[in-house]
């Protein structure tokens, strides 16, 4: 196939625009056309010759795969195939060409193959034309909101990506004036956003998160004042919860159920707005004219779907927000609704923890007291459900040779249930023995608990089992019972095995001083 009279057609091959590459069987090329030359910039002398896999590096394709990597298959074809690649040219940019390979079949023997390329800048002024052609033969679905475009294999792509594909060229993105205004409107909203937001959330304080919302609002917003009011959940009305730019006596003029925007905010509209002067029904009109306020904005202080507040802004004079002014005192709002959920969780921690460790001193210190085992065990039984709201407590002990617990104390319940039998062998026992704490939520359908009728009749709904150590041995076990379904939290849990194990402690000390007292009176 490659003898002389290939020649006879170098006239024919060079004349021609688009490249021509022939390949042997061996890999090597024997036939680089000017055209060749022209589009990649390789002179015919330098790759003559030479083995094609050398001259395949400079064809990529889009994910930067060499050509030359797929000679084998290129070998082994059965027909032709095309190709769109990038030809990487002596001045180090990237031609777009289609390639075209076909192999070179004799006698069902492959004697190489032909690589037929072009550039297709050439041929891009004819896309526009065929999309006119052929633009009335198809509808194309695009989107009305977001403006996307779904293609032919039914997926959604944006306009841009979808043009490209079509081959109306590469996109770059610009602003026009009207958007740039917009934007930068948005930018002066975040900047005030993002500002509000480092306000109220650098403190954990409920009343100093309360106050620095309604300050910054009015700054951010350049108003004449704002009140923010929380809602009692036991008495559903709105309380003041802090204001700034108001009189006291403006403040305090009175209950705000008649207002109109605020029915709204309760009612979940975003924001309500109204000019309160012009509104004859208002029942505080005349104290709104003393106080100079014209326009009042309320917004509902949201947390998902619960509205925990409402917060109020007041002009001096009328005033018409635009949509996107009310989008942005919405997201305050809602900034503002979950920075007082915030603290008011934390207030919360802090209470209960503080709550704990007064308790914690009490037990300690009245269990300390004595060192008498039988006053230990009959304090700890009566004084723990007192302070923590149970219905009752058990102490459980084990005898002296470490296999069987023995009842040692006890509040709240029944002879008959005390009497209803051995608990060795209850899995929470069995746990808490083992050192485990075992909260138990529902006594009636865990599996964990043997004595469910006797339980149901003595009114018990959750146990909480714990491990009594004493220098590192489990003594014993501490059951809390509940006459309500009661979820203990981690920190009840941790509370109350740090209990356990104090009374552990008073109760070793008081055997040893019985001991020695017992000893002393031999």
């Amino acid at each position: 196939m490659f003898d002389r009279k290939v020649k006879s057609y170098r006239q024919i091959l060079d004349s021609m625009a688009d490249g021509v590459c022939l390949v042997c069987p061996e890999g090597r090329v024997t036939e680089w056309n000017r055209g060749a030359e022209v589009i990649t910039g390789i002179d015919r002398k330098e790759i003559s010759g030479r083995f094609f896999h050398e001259a395949g590096k400079k064809f990529e394709d889009e994910e930067g795969n060499s050509l030359s990597d797929s000679m084998a298959s290129f070998a082994a074809l059965k027909g032709p195939v095309q190709k769109n690649v990038f030809i990487l040219t002596a001045d180090g940019s990237r031609t777009l060409v289609e390639a075209n390979i076909s192999p070179l079949i004799k006698a069902g023997k492959s004697e190489g193959f032909v690589i037929v390329f072009r550039d297709v800048l050439q041929f891009s002024s004819l896309r526009p034309f065929q999309m006119r052609t052929h633009k009335m033969e198809r509808l194309i679905p695009i989107c009305g909101w977001c403006k996307m475009i779904r293609n032919a294999d039914d997926i959604w792509e944006q306009l841009e990506s979808y043009l490209t594909e079509q081959g109306f060229g590469d996109f770059t993105h610009s602003i026009c004036p009207a958007c740039a205004d917009k934007i930068f409107s948005k930018r002066i909203y975040l900047e005030s956003y993002q500002n509000v937001c480092k306000a109220i959330s650098a403190s954990l304080s409920l009343d100093e998160v309360l106050g620095l919302i309604v300050t910054n609002v009015v700054k951010v917003m350049n108003m004449k004042a704002s009140l923010l009011r929380l809602l009692n959940k036991e008495t559903n009305r709105l309380e003041i919860a802090a204001h700034y730019g108001l009189s006291e006596s403006y403040v305090n003029k009175g209950p705000v159920e008649f207002d109109r925007s605020i029915d709204d905010a309760l009612a979940g509209k975003p924001v309500s707005t109204y000019d309160i002067t012009e509104d004859k029904s208002s029942k505080y009109r005349k104290e709104a004219e003393r106080e100079g306020i014209r326009t009042i904005l309320s917004i509902p202080l949201r947390v998902k779907d619960e509205v925990i507040g409402v917060l109020r802004m007041y002009t001096a004079e009328p005033l018409v927000y635009s949509d996107e002014d009310l989008k942005f005192l919405a997201a305050i709002a809602e900034q503002a609704a979950i920075a007082i959920m915030n603290a008011r969780h934390f207030e919360r921690t802090i209470s209960r923890e503080r709550e704990y460790l007064d308790i914690f001193q009490a037990v300690t210190k009245t269990i300390s007291s004595t060192l008498r085992e039988y006053e230990v065990l009959n304090t700890v039984v009566r004084m723990i459900p007192a302070v923590m709201r149970l219905k009752a407590a058990t102490i459980r002990l084990l005898d002296e040779e470490g296999k069987k617990l023995v009842l040692a104390a006890s509040h709240g319940l029944s002879a008959r249930y005390l009497s209803r039998g051995p608990v060795d062998t209850e899995e929470n026992i069995r746990d808490a023995l083992n050192e485990k704490p075992v909260a138990i939520y529902d006594v009636m359908t865990d599996d964990r608990i043997t004595y469910k009728k006797e339980a149901e009749e003595e009114g018990i709904k959750s146990v909480l089992t714990l491990p009594i150590a004493a220098h590192g041995k489990v003594i014993g076990v501490l059951r809390l019972l509940t006459d309500e379904h009661r979820t203990f939290s981690h920190d009840e849990i941790d509370f109350t095995v740090a209990l356990a194990e104090q009374c552990g402690i008073a109760i070793e000390n008081a055997r040893m001083y019985e001991k020695l007292h017992s000893a002393n009176l031999q």
